[in-house]
Protein backbone atom coordinates (compact mmCIF):
# COMPACT_ATOMS: atom_id res chain seq x y z
CA UNK A 1 0.00 0.00 0.00
CA UNK A 2 2.47 2.44 0.84
CA UNK A 3 4.37 2.23 -2.11
CA UNK A 4 1.71 3.23 -4.06
CA UNK A 5 2.78 6.57 -2.82
CA UNK A 6 6.02 6.89 -4.02
CA UNK A 7 5.52 6.09 -7.46
CA UNK A 8 1.95 5.78 -8.95
CA UNK A 9 1.11 9.69 -8.67
CA UNK A 10 3.61 10.29 -10.92
CA UNK A 11 2.55 7.34 -13.87
CA UNK A 12 -0.90 8.45 -13.22
CA UNK A 13 -0.56 11.96 -13.83
CA UNK A 14 1.43 10.92 -17.37
CA UNK A 15 -1.88 8.96 -18.15
CA UNK A 16 -4.57 11.61 -17.19
CA UNK A 17 -1.87 14.12 -19.19
CA UNK A 18 -2.01 12.12 -21.81
CA UNK A 19 -6.09 11.07 -21.71
CA UNK A 20 -6.48 15.08 -21.88
CA UNK A 21 -4.11 15.60 -24.65
CA UNK A 22 -5.86 13.34 -27.15
CA UNK A 23 -9.20 14.98 -26.12
CA UNK A 24 -8.30 18.06 -27.21
CA UNK A 25 -10.37 19.80 -30.07
CA UNK A 26 -6.89 20.30 -32.14
CA UNK A 27 -6.45 16.78 -32.57
CA UNK A 28 -9.86 16.16 -33.98
CA UNK A 29 -10.39 16.32 -37.78
CA UNK A 30 -12.74 19.32 -39.25
CA UNK A 31 -15.66 18.40 -39.28
CA UNK A 32 -15.47 16.23 -36.22
CA UNK A 33 -17.76 17.50 -33.16
CA UNK A 34 -18.07 15.88 -30.08
CA UNK A 35 -21.35 15.17 -28.30
CA UNK A 36 -21.90 17.87 -25.86
CA UNK A 37 -21.73 14.67 -22.90
CA UNK A 38 -18.86 13.89 -23.67
CA UNK A 39 -17.27 17.37 -23.57
CA UNK A 40 -19.19 17.64 -19.74
CA UNK A 41 -17.68 14.02 -18.57
CA UNK A 42 -14.39 15.15 -19.65
CA UNK A 43 -15.00 18.53 -18.14
CA UNK A 44 -15.76 16.28 -14.53
CA UNK A 45 -12.72 14.66 -15.30
CA UNK A 46 -10.31 17.05 -15.51
CA UNK A 47 -11.78 18.55 -12.08
CA UNK A 48 -10.95 15.21 -10.33
CA UNK A 49 -7.68 14.85 -12.68
CA UNK A 50 -6.21 18.46 -11.10
CA UNK A 51 -7.23 16.75 -7.99
CA UNK A 52 -4.76 14.38 -8.26
CA UNK A 53 -2.16 16.71 -9.60
CA UNK A 54 -2.77 18.63 -6.53
CA UNK A 55 -2.14 15.97 -3.90
CA UNK A 56 0.91 14.08 -6.51
CA UNK A 57 2.53 17.74 -5.60
CA UNK A 58 3.18 16.69 -1.92
CA UNK A 59 2.22 13.27 -1.83
CA UNK A 60 5.92 11.89 -3.06
CA UNK A 61 6.98 13.14 0.75
CA UNK A 62 4.73 9.63 2.59
CA UNK A 63 7.38 7.18 2.31
CA UNK A 64 10.39 9.36 3.77
CA UNK A 65 8.31 10.00 6.32
CA UNK A 66 7.13 6.51 6.68
CA UNK A 67 10.65 5.09 6.29
CA UNK A 68 11.72 7.41 9.12
CA UNK A 69 8.84 6.69 11.43
CA UNK A 70 7.54 10.29 11.14
CA UNK A 71 3.73 8.61 11.77
CA UNK A 72 1.96 11.72 12.63
CA UNK A 73 3.55 13.53 10.13
CA UNK A 74 2.51 10.90 7.58
CA UNK A 75 -0.93 10.56 8.84
CA UNK A 76 -1.69 14.45 8.17
CA UNK A 77 -0.36 14.12 4.66
CA UNK A 78 -2.95 11.49 4.00
CA UNK A 79 -5.45 13.68 6.16
CA UNK A 80 -4.72 16.47 3.49
CA UNK A 81 -4.55 14.59 0.65
CA UNK A 82 -8.03 12.61 1.52
CA UNK A 83 -9.26 16.38 1.84
CA UNK A 84 -8.48 17.70 -1.15
CA UNK A 85 -9.63 14.09 -3.36
CA UNK A 86 -12.96 14.39 -1.41
CA UNK A 87 -13.72 18.06 -1.69
CA UNK A 88 -11.98 19.15 -4.27
CA UNK A 89 -13.46 22.52 -5.84
CA UNK A 90 -17.08 20.51 -5.56
CA UNK A 91 -19.85 22.65 -4.12
CA UNK A 92 -19.45 21.39 -1.00
CA UNK A 93 -16.11 22.25 -0.46
CA UNK A 94 -17.80 25.97 -0.49
CA UNK A 95 -20.01 24.43 2.20
CA UNK A 96 -17.15 23.47 4.75
CA UNK A 97 -15.07 27.00 3.74
CA UNK A 98 -18.90 29.09 4.29
CA UNK A 99 -18.71 27.68 7.65
CA UNK A 100 -15.69 29.55 8.98
CA UNK A 101 -17.28 33.25 7.96
CA UNK A 102 -17.48 36.17 10.27
CA UNK A 103 -16.34 39.69 10.24
CA UNK A 104 -14.86 42.09 12.96
CA UNK A 105 -16.69 44.96 13.91
CA UNK A 106 -12.94 46.55 13.99
CA UNK A 107 -11.59 48.99 10.89
CA UNK A 108 -10.89 47.24 7.89
CA UNK A 109 -7.95 48.17 6.55
CA UNK A 110 -5.72 47.57 3.31
CA UNK A 111 -1.89 48.81 3.38
CA UNK A 112 -1.05 49.16 0.11
CA UNK A 113 2.72 50.10 -1.08
CA UNK A 114 3.82 54.08 -1.40
CA UNK A 115 7.20 53.59 -3.21
CA UNK A 116 8.03 57.00 -1.64
CA UNK A 117 8.11 56.11 1.92
CA UNK A 118 11.40 55.00 1.81
CA UNK A 119 12.29 58.88 1.89
CA UNK A 120 10.76 58.58 5.65
CA UNK A 121 13.99 57.06 6.69
CA UNK A 122 16.13 60.20 5.37
CA UNK A 123 13.46 62.97 6.57
CA UNK A 124 12.17 64.05 3.47
CA UNK A 125 8.50 64.08 4.59
CA UNK A 126 7.32 66.37 2.04
CA UNK A 127 8.48 64.09 -1.10
CA UNK A 128 6.32 61.08 1.16
CA UNK A 129 3.23 63.28 1.35
CA UNK A 130 3.32 63.54 -2.56
CA UNK A 131 3.22 60.03 -3.08
CA UNK A 132 0.30 59.77 -0.47
CA UNK A 133 -1.53 62.51 -2.60
CA UNK A 134 -0.99 60.72 -5.52
CA UNK A 135 -2.14 57.47 -4.26
CA UNK A 136 -5.28 59.66 -2.78
CA UNK A 137 -5.97 60.72 -6.18
CA UNK A 138 -6.05 57.12 -7.45
CA UNK A 139 -8.45 55.84 -4.81
CA UNK A 140 -10.72 58.41 -4.17
CA UNK A 141 -12.32 59.26 -0.73
CA UNK A 142 -13.41 57.65 2.41
CA UNK A 143 -16.49 56.56 3.01
CA UNK A 144 -15.80 55.79 6.86
CA UNK A 145 -12.19 55.52 7.82
CA UNK A 146 -13.31 54.25 11.18
CA UNK A 147 -14.49 50.74 9.37
CA UNK A 148 -13.17 50.77 5.90
CA UNK A 149 -9.36 52.63 5.46
CA UNK A 150 -6.36 52.21 3.38
CA UNK A 151 -2.69 52.92 4.58
CA UNK A 152 0.54 52.80 4.27
CA UNK A 153 3.30 50.71 5.08
CA UNK A 154 6.39 51.75 6.67
CA UNK A 155 9.77 49.57 7.12
CA UNK A 156 11.74 49.32 10.18
CA UNK A 157 14.69 47.23 9.70
CA UNK A 158 15.53 46.61 13.46
CA UNK A 159 19.33 45.53 13.14
CA UNK A 160 19.97 47.67 10.23
CA UNK A 161 18.48 51.01 11.85
CA UNK A 162 20.17 50.62 15.55
CA UNK A 163 21.38 53.40 16.80
CA UNK A 164 23.77 51.96 18.22
CA UNK A 165 25.02 50.15 14.97
CA UNK A 166 24.00 51.94 12.18
CA UNK A 167 24.17 50.68 8.89
CA UNK A 168 25.43 53.81 7.38
CA UNK A 169 27.45 56.10 8.87
CA UNK A 170 25.75 58.89 7.31
CA UNK A 171 22.51 57.51 9.00
CA UNK A 172 21.38 59.34 12.07
CA UNK A 173 20.70 57.88 14.76
CA UNK A 174 17.20 59.01 15.11
CA UNK A 175 16.08 57.47 12.05
CA UNK A 176 13.35 55.32 13.69
CA UNK A 177 11.50 57.87 15.66
CA UNK A 178 12.09 60.39 12.75
CA UNK A 179 10.81 58.63 10.27
CA UNK A 180 7.59 56.82 12.87
CA UNK A 181 6.84 60.88 13.59
CA UNK A 182 6.96 61.65 9.83
CA UNK A 183 4.22 59.05 8.90
CA UNK A 184 2.35 59.86 11.86
CA UNK A 185 2.81 63.63 10.57
CA UNK A 186 1.21 62.94 7.30
CA UNK A 187 -1.30 60.38 8.36
CA UNK A 188 -2.55 63.17 10.97
CA UNK A 189 -3.04 65.58 7.52
CA UNK A 190 -4.81 62.91 5.25
CA UNK A 191 -6.72 60.83 7.64
CA UNK A 192 -4.74 57.46 5.76
CA UNK A 193 -3.92 54.70 8.44
CA UNK A 194 -0.47 54.14 9.17
CA UNK A 195 0.87 50.37 8.77
CA UNK A 196 4.69 49.26 10.29
CA UNK A 197 6.99 46.16 9.93
CA UNK A 198 9.72 45.49 12.14
CA UNK A 199 12.09 43.22 9.87
CA UNK A 200 14.22 41.33 12.16
CA UNK A 201 16.14 39.33 10.21
CA UNK A 202 18.46 41.28 7.93
CA UNK A 203 21.63 42.04 10.56
CA UNK A 204 24.80 42.34 8.22
CA UNK A 205 25.47 45.32 9.90
CA UNK A 206 26.23 43.42 13.50
CA UNK A 207 29.63 41.98 12.34
CA UNK A 208 30.02 41.74 15.68
CA UNK A 209 27.44 39.52 16.76
CA UNK A 210 27.99 37.17 13.62
CA UNK A 211 31.33 37.36 12.16
CA UNK A 212 32.90 34.29 13.47
CA UNK A 213 35.21 33.70 11.01
CA UNK A 214 37.26 36.19 9.25
CA UNK A 215 39.80 38.35 11.07
CA UNK A 216 40.35 40.77 8.22
CA UNK A 217 36.97 41.53 8.92
CA UNK A 218 35.10 44.08 11.18
CA UNK A 219 33.79 42.69 14.44
CA UNK A 220 35.95 39.37 14.09
CA UNK A 221 35.74 37.21 17.61
CA UNK A 222 35.39 33.36 17.44
CA UNK A 223 32.88 33.41 20.28
CA UNK A 224 30.16 35.02 17.79
CA UNK A 225 29.72 31.42 16.91
CA UNK A 226 27.47 30.98 19.92
CA UNK A 227 25.12 33.49 18.14
CA UNK A 228 24.46 31.66 14.79
CA UNK A 229 23.41 28.50 13.91
CA UNK A 230 25.41 26.16 13.69
CA UNK A 231 24.92 22.51 11.33
CA UNK A 232 25.64 19.96 14.02
CA UNK A 233 25.94 18.57 17.55
CA UNK A 234 29.28 19.78 17.42
CA UNK A 235 29.22 23.32 16.67
CA UNK A 236 30.09 24.01 13.70
CA UNK A 237 28.44 27.26 12.54
CA UNK A 238 27.20 27.61 8.94
CA UNK A 239 28.53 30.33 7.27
CA UNK A 240 25.51 31.99 5.18
CA UNK A 241 20.95 32.59 5.18
CA UNK A 242 19.97 32.41 1.68
CA UNK A 243 16.73 33.60 0.43
CA UNK A 244 14.83 33.89 -3.25
CA UNK A 245 12.84 37.24 -3.92
CA UNK A 246 13.36 36.66 -7.64
CA UNK A 247 16.99 35.49 -7.52
CA UNK A 248 19.14 33.78 -4.66
CA UNK A 249 21.17 35.84 -2.58
CA UNK A 250 23.72 34.63 -0.42
CA UNK A 251 23.44 36.46 3.33
CA UNK A 252 25.05 36.94 6.51
CA UNK A 253 24.83 33.69 8.92
CA UNK A 254 21.39 32.77 10.19
CA UNK A 255 20.34 34.04 13.46
CA UNK A 256 20.47 31.64 16.63
CA UNK A 257 17.27 33.12 17.92
CA UNK A 258 17.69 32.05 21.23
CA UNK A 259 21.80 33.45 21.96
CA UNK A 260 21.80 35.46 25.12
CA UNK A 261 23.42 37.58 23.37
CA UNK A 262 20.74 38.52 20.57
CA UNK A 263 17.94 38.12 23.18
CA UNK A 264 19.79 40.88 25.37
CA UNK A 265 19.87 43.19 22.23
CA UNK A 266 16.57 42.33 20.85
CA UNK A 267 15.07 43.57 24.45
CA UNK A 268 17.04 46.52 24.33
CA UNK A 269 15.73 47.55 20.74
CA UNK A 270 12.25 46.30 21.09
CA UNK A 271 11.53 48.15 25.15
CA UNK A 272 13.83 51.14 24.81
CA UNK A 273 14.27 51.98 21.25
CA UNK A 274 11.27 50.75 18.82
CA UNK A 275 8.39 50.44 21.12
CA UNK A 276 8.46 53.95 22.44
CA UNK A 277 8.79 55.61 19.53
CA UNK A 278 6.12 53.59 17.75
CA UNK A 279 3.82 54.09 21.53
CA UNK A 280 4.69 57.56 21.19
CA UNK A 281 3.41 57.74 17.32
CA UNK A 282 -0.07 55.58 18.45
CA UNK A 283 -0.59 58.65 21.36
CA UNK A 284 -0.35 61.30 18.89
CA UNK A 285 -3.28 59.71 17.25
CA UNK A 286 -5.29 59.37 20.23
CA UNK A 287 -4.64 62.81 21.63
CA UNK A 288 -6.15 63.98 18.15
CA UNK A 289 -9.13 61.45 18.15
CA UNK A 290 -7.95 59.55 15.24
CA UNK A 291 -6.45 56.26 16.92
CA UNK A 292 -8.09 54.10 14.22
CA UNK A 293 -5.32 55.72 11.94
CA UNK A 294 -2.90 52.87 13.58
CA UNK A 295 -3.33 49.92 11.33
CA UNK A 296 -0.39 47.64 13.26
CA UNK A 297 2.52 46.36 13.46
CA UNK A 298 3.90 42.97 12.25
CA UNK A 299 6.49 41.34 14.06
CA UNK A 300 9.07 39.89 11.92
CA UNK A 301 9.65 38.63 8.50
CA UNK A 302 9.02 34.63 8.25
CA UNK A 303 11.17 33.42 10.67
CA UNK A 304 13.00 29.63 9.86
CA UNK A 305 15.88 27.38 10.86
CA UNK A 306 16.25 26.56 7.13
CA UNK A 307 16.99 22.48 6.84
CA UNK A 308 19.58 22.70 3.05
CA UNK A 309 19.37 19.45 3.41
CA UNK A 310 16.29 19.47 1.40
CA UNK A 311 17.30 22.58 -0.54
CA UNK A 312 17.60 20.83 -3.90
CA UNK A 313 13.63 19.43 -3.84
CA UNK A 314 12.56 23.17 -2.35
CA UNK A 315 14.24 26.15 -4.36
CA UNK A 316 16.85 24.36 -6.85
CA UNK A 317 18.35 28.05 -7.79
CA UNK A 318 19.35 27.99 -4.20
CA UNK A 319 20.83 24.47 -4.12
CA UNK A 320 22.99 25.56 -7.30
CA UNK A 321 23.70 28.80 -6.09
CA UNK A 322 25.00 27.45 -2.53
CA UNK A 323 26.98 24.95 -4.61
CA UNK A 324 28.64 27.41 -6.44
CA UNK A 325 29.96 29.07 -3.54
CA UNK A 326 30.87 25.61 -1.52
CA UNK A 327 29.07 25.68 1.18
CA UNK A 328 27.17 23.09 2.99
CA UNK A 329 23.61 22.08 2.60
CA UNK A 330 22.97 20.94 5.96
CA UNK A 331 20.15 20.99 8.57
CA UNK A 332 20.58 23.82 10.95
CA UNK A 333 19.00 25.01 14.48
CA UNK A 334 21.92 22.67 16.75
CA UNK A 335 23.02 26.03 17.96
CA UNK A 336 19.63 26.66 19.58
CA UNK A 337 18.62 23.03 20.83
CA UNK A 338 21.74 23.03 22.42
CA UNK A 339 20.48 26.50 24.34
CA UNK A 340 17.12 24.42 25.45
CA UNK A 341 19.77 21.61 27.07
CA UNK A 342 19.75 19.52 24.01
CA UNK A 343 22.44 17.30 23.26
CA UNK A 344 24.13 14.51 20.63
CA UNK A 345 22.92 11.51 23.07
CA UNK A 346 19.74 13.57 23.87
CA UNK A 347 18.23 14.91 20.99
CA UNK A 348 14.45 16.08 20.69
CA UNK A 349 11.77 13.26 20.29
CA UNK A 350 10.86 15.42 17.04
CA UNK A 351 13.46 17.77 15.45
CA UNK A 352 10.60 19.46 13.08
CA UNK A 353 8.22 20.08 16.47
CA UNK A 354 11.50 21.79 18.63
CA UNK A 355 12.74 23.71 15.58
CA UNK A 356 8.93 25.23 15.28
CA UNK A 357 8.88 26.28 19.02
CA UNK A 358 12.50 27.70 18.45
CA UNK A 359 10.91 30.02 15.86
CA UNK A 360 7.59 30.74 17.78
CA UNK A 361 9.73 31.64 20.79
CA UNK A 362 11.52 34.82 18.15
CA UNK A 363 8.27 36.01 17.69
CA UNK A 364 7.09 36.18 21.02
CA UNK A 365 10.49 37.26 22.47
CA UNK A 366 10.41 40.59 20.13
CA UNK A 367 6.30 40.97 20.43
CA UNK A 368 6.60 40.80 24.30
CA UNK A 369 9.20 43.32 24.47
CA UNK A 370 7.62 45.67 21.99
CA UNK A 371 4.90 45.26 24.25
CA UNK A 372 6.89 46.11 27.42
CA UNK A 373 8.06 49.41 25.23
CA UNK A 374 4.42 50.53 24.64
CA UNK A 375 2.98 48.91 21.66
CA UNK A 376 -0.22 47.39 22.00
CA UNK A 377 -0.63 43.37 21.84
CA UNK A 378 -3.95 43.32 19.71
CA UNK A 379 -1.87 45.76 17.57
CA UNK A 380 1.20 43.41 16.92
CA UNK A 381 0.84 40.74 13.99
CA UNK A 382 3.13 37.97 13.40
CA UNK A 383 4.45 36.76 9.96
CA UNK A 384 4.78 33.01 9.19
CA UNK A 385 5.12 32.24 5.23
CA UNK A 386 1.39 29.93 5.09
CA UNK A 387 2.06 29.08 1.42
CA UNK A 388 4.93 27.11 3.09
CA UNK A 389 3.61 26.11 5.99
CA UNK A 390 1.83 22.79 5.59
CA UNK A 391 2.93 20.20 8.42
CA UNK A 392 4.11 17.77 5.82
CA UNK A 393 4.85 19.53 2.92
CA UNK A 394 8.41 19.95 0.95
CA UNK A 395 8.23 24.13 2.07
CA UNK A 396 7.60 23.13 6.35
CA UNK A 397 9.80 20.43 5.96
CA UNK A 398 12.73 23.27 5.00
CA UNK A 399 11.81 26.23 7.01
CA UNK A 400 10.44 24.56 10.49
CA UNK A 401 7.53 27.13 10.34
CA UNK A 402 4.49 25.65 10.29
CA UNK A 403 1.22 27.59 10.00
CA UNK A 404 0.60 27.36 13.85
CA UNK A 405 3.63 29.03 14.77
CA UNK A 406 1.91 32.49 13.97
CA UNK A 407 -0.10 32.21 17.44
CA UNK A 408 2.58 33.29 19.51
CA UNK A 409 3.06 35.39 22.83
CA UNK A 410 1.95 39.15 23.14
CA UNK A 411 0.44 39.52 19.37
CA UNK A 412 -2.23 38.26 16.76
CA UNK A 413 -1.71 35.73 14.32
CA UNK A 414 -0.63 36.81 10.80
CA UNK A 415 0.24 34.83 7.69
CA UNK A 416 1.50 35.69 4.33
CA UNK A 417 -1.28 35.05 1.85
CA UNK A 418 0.20 34.28 -1.68
CA UNK A 419 -2.55 31.98 -3.43
CA UNK A 420 -0.28 29.10 -4.16
CA UNK A 421 0.28 25.92 -3.03
CA UNK A 422 -2.54 24.69 -0.45
CA UNK A 423 -3.57 28.64 -0.60
CA UNK A 424 -4.40 28.29 -4.37
CA UNK A 425 -8.23 27.61 -3.99
CA UNK A 426 -8.75 28.78 -0.36
CA UNK A 427 -7.67 29.74 2.50
CA UNK A 428 -8.95 26.39 4.31
CA UNK A 429 -5.89 25.30 6.72
CA UNK A 430 -5.62 29.07 7.28
CA UNK A 431 -9.57 29.39 8.48
CA UNK A 432 -9.38 25.45 10.47
CA UNK A 433 -5.98 26.99 12.88
CA UNK A 434 -8.23 29.72 13.45
CA UNK A 435 -11.02 28.28 14.38
CA UNK A 436 -8.14 25.90 16.75
CA UNK A 437 -7.49 28.91 18.42
CA UNK A 438 -11.13 30.77 19.23
CA UNK A 439 -10.81 32.70 15.66
CA UNK A 440 -8.92 35.47 17.19
CA UNK A 441 -9.07 38.91 14.40
CA UNK A 442 -6.10 37.91 11.89
CA UNK A 443 -3.60 39.69 9.19
CA UNK A 444 -2.35 39.31 5.79
CA UNK A 445 1.01 40.34 6.46
CA UNK A 446 2.15 40.03 3.26
CA UNK A 447 -0.46 39.76 0.50
CA UNK A 448 -1.15 39.61 -3.30
CA UNK A 449 -3.53 37.96 -5.57
CA UNK A 450 -1.29 36.79 -7.72
CA UNK A 451 0.35 33.48 -7.95
CA UNK A 452 3.86 32.49 -8.99
CA UNK A 453 3.17 31.53 -12.25
CA UNK A 454 0.20 32.94 -14.30
CA UNK A 455 -2.64 31.91 -11.65
CA UNK A 456 -3.82 34.43 -9.40
CA UNK A 457 -7.48 35.53 -8.20
CA UNK A 458 -9.81 38.64 -8.42
CA UNK A 459 -8.80 41.50 -5.77
CA UNK A 460 -12.56 41.61 -4.86
CA UNK A 461 -11.76 37.39 -4.34
CA UNK A 462 -9.20 37.57 -2.80
CA UNK A 463 -10.16 40.42 -0.54
CA UNK A 464 -13.32 38.26 0.58
CA UNK A 465 -11.08 35.38 1.67
CA UNK A 466 -9.55 38.03 4.16
CA UNK A 467 -12.05 39.82 5.78
CA UNK A 468 -15.19 37.41 5.23
CA UNK A 469 -13.44 35.32 7.52
CA UNK A 470 -12.37 37.16 10.43
CA UNK A 471 -9.24 39.59 9.17
CA UNK A 472 -8.68 42.78 10.14
CA UNK A 473 -5.56 43.98 7.62
CA UNK A 474 -4.25 43.16 4.41
CA UNK A 475 -0.80 44.31 3.97
CA UNK A 476 0.05 44.41 0.24
CA UNK A 477 3.88 43.81 -1.39
CA UNK A 478 5.40 44.28 -4.67
CA UNK A 479 8.84 44.25 -4.23
CA UNK A 480 10.67 41.57 -5.95
CA UNK A 481 14.25 41.04 -7.00
CA UNK A 482 13.28 40.02 -9.97
CA UNK A 483 11.83 42.43 -12.02
CA UNK A 484 9.35 40.15 -14.27
CA UNK A 485 7.77 38.92 -11.12
CA UNK A 486 8.01 42.51 -9.56
CA UNK A 487 6.07 43.85 -12.14
CA UNK A 488 3.46 41.51 -11.82
CA UNK A 489 2.90 41.73 -8.30
CA UNK A 490 2.65 45.63 -9.16
CA UNK A 491 0.08 44.77 -11.82
CA UNK A 492 -1.87 42.63 -9.90
CA UNK A 493 -2.07 45.29 -6.95
CA UNK A 494 -2.07 48.67 -8.72
CA UNK A 495 -4.10 47.51 -11.88
CA UNK A 496 -7.15 48.91 -13.20
CA UNK A 497 -9.90 45.91 -11.82
CA UNK A 498 -7.42 46.41 -7.83
CA UNK A 499 -8.11 50.04 -7.63
CA UNK A 500 -11.76 49.72 -9.01
CA UNK A 501 -12.31 46.85 -6.09
CA UNK A 502 -10.42 49.31 -3.65
CA UNK A 503 -12.42 52.09 -4.74
CA UNK A 504 -15.79 49.85 -3.99
CA UNK A 505 -14.29 49.01 -0.57
CA UNK A 506 -13.23 52.04 0.74
CA UNK A 507 -16.89 53.33 -0.44
CA UNK A 508 -18.33 50.35 1.78
CA UNK A 509 -19.97 48.21 -0.96
CA UNK A 510 -18.36 45.26 -0.34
Amino acid sequence: MFQFFRNQPLQLMRTLALIIALSSPMLLSGQEQPPRSLEQKMQRFQQRAERWHRVSQFMGEFHPLMRKGEFDRAEALVDRALRILETGTEPQDAARIRKFQRRTDETHYIILPVPEAGYLHGGNVDRFEQGILRKKRQLGSVTDPTKHNWGFHLMIPAWRFDPEHLFSPNASRDIITRSIDGAIDVALRHDVAIYITIENLEWENRPDLWNFSDESKPGYDPANANNVEWMNWDGTPHPHRYRDWGRPEQMPPVICYNSPAVQRDVKRLAEKVIGPAIANGIERLADAGKQYLFAGVTVGAEPALPNYAVIDKVNPRIAERMQRDGVPRERLGFNALTNLGYTKDNPPQDFAKALAKVNQDYISLWARHLAEGGVPSNRMYSHVAAGAGVVGSPGVEFTNAPISIAFAESCRPGWTTYPVGPLQHDFGVLYEALAEHDNPPWASTEATPSGFGQSGKSMEEYLRWHFDFGATVVVFNTGATDPEFAKRLHQAVWGEEAIHTYQNFLQGER
